[in-house]
């Protein structure tokens, strides 16, 4: 089976839009037992169906002249790997027909094998494509082009102008670094070091305090090592981390982390202190706390209180620092999560605003005075933001904002002292978190 009909298998798997297709992708290549090249280039054929469906379905349905409907499952997803092939990759013609052919016969559908070679023959010139898109109105040029839905450039284009939505969707479609934390529990960074080194695996450290963060020339060899599965890294973007730098955790204290899975920040906490703390971390299903205890015990971490709750309505224990990582859109990282773009809806959003709001006002029962409260999303949207900041101030006047910068180096911080990361701006994953003490 070539790389094309894997990359297929795996779009046909989905029963929602995309949901967990990396894990599907590693499963796959497991079974076939893909060369590390076939594995990256499946992930990079799955990944950018997926980032680009849309721009993809409407040169389709250019190219055959009828709606992508009426093509069966497979057979679209053959196109759209064609497609992506020429817009994208930029594959020469018979090649990319070629292989998608092939692929087709593989899939036992052999019949369509004509329909197929059809259509990629006749898919419309760049040029022709870039006219076409000039004479739409700009949002809608800009969603198609890009392949995000049109409320979220138009959300986009409202809050922050067209420019910086073009260049924040642009940045969702771009191949991003992964960055790995080193876990000083288990392993000296000297040792790690040259474990790296011994697997011929070039380092760059991005960032030596508090913890050490890293890249690699070889990301997916070292997801799949002995040194992950021993618990010696963890996969973390550096602005991801910031909101556990802003919880400032320090020995002796009682924190919390309420929206805890799949367990990131409630490790990096834990790496910060030790046993010098009480640490809890919750979630809101059994599924969700397994999350956490797999990842504790992955990185030697068993001095984690874990437990099933709602923050929204639960009772906690009274703590000096709550974490409060609300679920939201995510919006910021839609670079790291190829289907979140298809997954969201502007409905998605004021039920998330419901929740967010009554999570913080549940949490604020349980702040020490003097305690404090580090209120984060992975989100770029403002409602989801500064405005429940706004709306949880006017409401409790027991708290107020600390600044960030003590805290975070003053790049990733706004004019109201809070970490707010934009992806154009700051050329990495989106994201929130402002501090707030308890008087």
């Amino acid at each position: 089976m070539n790389v094309r009909a894997a990359a297929v298998r795996i779009l046909n798997s989905a029963r929602g839009p995309y949901y967990n297709y990396e894990r599907k992708i590693a499963l796959l290549a497991d079974e076939l037992r893909l060369s590390r090249e076939d594995r990256d280039f499946l992930y990079l054929m799955v990944k950018g169906v997926i980032l680009h469906r849309s721009y993809l379905d409407y040169v389709i349905a250019k190219a055959a002249q009828r709606p992508v409907q009426k093509f069966e499952k497979s057979v679209l997803n053959l196109l759209r790997l064609g497609v992506f092939q020429y817009l994208v990759l930029n594959t020469p013609p018979h090649a990319f027909t070629n292989e998608t052919v092939t692929a087709a016969r593989q899939l036992k559908k052999s019949r369509a094998a004509g329909l197929i070679n059809a259509v990629l023959r006749h898919l419309p010139a760049k040029a022709t494509l870039q006219s076409e898109l000039a004479a739409l109105p700009e949002s809608a040029a800009l969603a198609l082009q890009t392949s995000h839905p049109d409320w979220i450039i138009e959300r986009w284009i409202d809050h922050y102008g067209f420019e910086n939505a073009r260049q924040i969707a642009d940045f969702n479609n771009s191949c991003q670094r992964i960055y790995f934390r080193h876990n000083p529990l288990k392993i000296s960074w000297d040792d790690l070091s040259r474990q790296l080194v011994a697997r011929q695996m070039d380092v760059q450290v991005e960032s030596d305090s508090p913890l050490i963060f890293f890249t690699t020339d070889r990301p997916g060899d070292l997801l799949r090592s002995d040194i992950f599965k021993q618990g010696y890294v963890s996969v973390q973007d550096i602005s991801q981390s910031l909101a556990v730098r802003l919880l400032d955790p320090a020995a002796g204290e009682v924190i919390l982390d309420v929206c805890a899975a799949p367990g990131g920040k409630a490790m990096m906490i834990a790496q910060l202190t030790g046993r010098q703390i009480s640490l809890f971390a919750y979630d809101i299903s059994p599924g969700k706390v397994e999350l956490l205890k797999n990842e504790g015990f992955r990185l030697g971490i068993d001095f984690v209180n874990y437990g099933i709750a709602d923050a929204r309505s639960a009772t906690y224990p009274a703590a000096d620092k709550i974490l409060v990582d609300v679920p939201c859109s995510g919006t910021g990282v839609m670079a790291r999560r190829a289907d979140l773009r298809w997954n969201r809806t502007p409905e998605d959003l004021e039920n998330l605003l419901i929740i967010q709001r009554g999570i913080l006002k549940n949490m604020a029962r349980f702040v020490k005075p003097g305690g404090v409260i580090v209120y984060s999303t992975c989100s770029i949207e403002p409602e989801e933001n500064w405005q429940n900041i706004a709306w949880f101030l006017d409401n409790d006047k027991r708290f107020f904002i600390e600044e960030a910068d003590p805290f975070v180096k003053k790049k990733w911080v706004d004019t109201g002292g809070a970490v707010q990361i934009l992806p154009h701006i700051h050329d990495a994953t989106g994201g929130f978190a402002v501090r707030l003490v308890r008087r």
